[in-house]
């Protein structure tokens, strides 16, 4: 059975209205600061503080903007059901199938090749082709794309025009975009990446697992400033969370291998609770 989202004990809780609102203020506060800075410098980009603005200053605004976008469309789309149906669609395929079909607590992590579901209704399957998989990842850069362009590189060239400076939130937000992937394809497939070799990674892998049991909490993926700020950023998991699901030490020693059918559905080994080791 798909699993909906409900409210379970020790959940945390939701960010108040005045939390959020002296957030946003502060956000927006701090890339309005940067986007009339590269303004002031448009028209003299290439000189030595043209270029220490443009260049600094649009790292900082994918930064700035990375953190509560990312958080937004994580935590708002992803993890609630919206009208219309494209957004239905992207909570199906996040919240339903990756969390609580395919990569559940105490079976977080897989062995082999990443396995994409196809952006379609079925949600219990996988691709089958290598077509299949690369328009699903296309799709879902494209998802990624379109907030980027709407919350960052839009804003950046219509506000600014400094061209160096919208470059380099551009180069800024398609890095983040892509280490948003790659980091997320190693964290659930041990031993696919050499990722896993930064100390970085396993404070994130920490922090996702955590979200993987309590999706309120830990949103951000790769930049948790706005977990933070918001009030939502968790380091351990509760006694009675510990009951039900593994630790994330056990999750890390217990890699699955799926087996999926010819038409990519998946055939389910024998059930095996980690808690019934402890």
């Amino acid at each position: 059975m798909l699993n909906e989202r409900t409210e379970r004990p020790g959940e945390t809780a939701e960010p108040s209205l005045p939390r959020i609102a002296a957030v946003v203020v502060v956000f927006v506060t701090a890339n309005a600061a940067v986007f009339l800075a590269a303004r002031h410098v448009a028209g003299a980009s290439w000189t030595g503080v043209g270029l220490a603005v443009s260049v600094g200053g649009g790292l900082l605004a994918a930064l700035l903007i990375g953190s509560p976008g990312e958080w937004c469309v994580h935590r708002y789309i992803m993890h609630r059901r919206l009208r219309p149906r494209p957004l239905t669609l992207a909570y199906d395929l996040h919240h339903r199938a990756h969390h609580w079909i395919h990569y559940p607590p105490n079976e977080y992590l897989h062995e082999d090749r990443v396995q994409r579901v196809p952006v379609s209704p079925e949600l219990d399957r996988v691709c089958t082709t290598w077509i299949g998989r690369a328009s699903t990842v296309g799709l879902h850069v494209a998802f990624y794309t379109f907030f980027a362009v709407v919350l960052a590189v839009g804003p950046a060239w219509l506000i600014t025009r400094n061209p160096l400076f919208t470059a380099v939130v551009t180069v800024g937000v398609i890095v983040e975009i892509y280490l948003f992937v790659r980091v997320h394809d190693a964290v659930h497939h041990p031993g696919l990446s050499r990722l896993e070799r930064f100390r970085w990674f396993g404070f994130l892998d920490r922090h996702h697992y955590i979200h993987h049991i309590d999706t309120n909490a830990n949103t951000n993926f790769l930049l948790p400033l706005c977990d933070l700020m918001m009030g939502v950023l968790r380091r351990e998991l509760t006694e009675q969370e510990l009951a039900v699901w593994p630790s994330y030490e056990q999750a890390r020693r217990h890699v699955v291998r799926p087996v999926f059918d010819d038409h990519g559905l998946r055939i389910r080994p024998p059930a095996a609770s980690l808690t019934a080791n402890k």
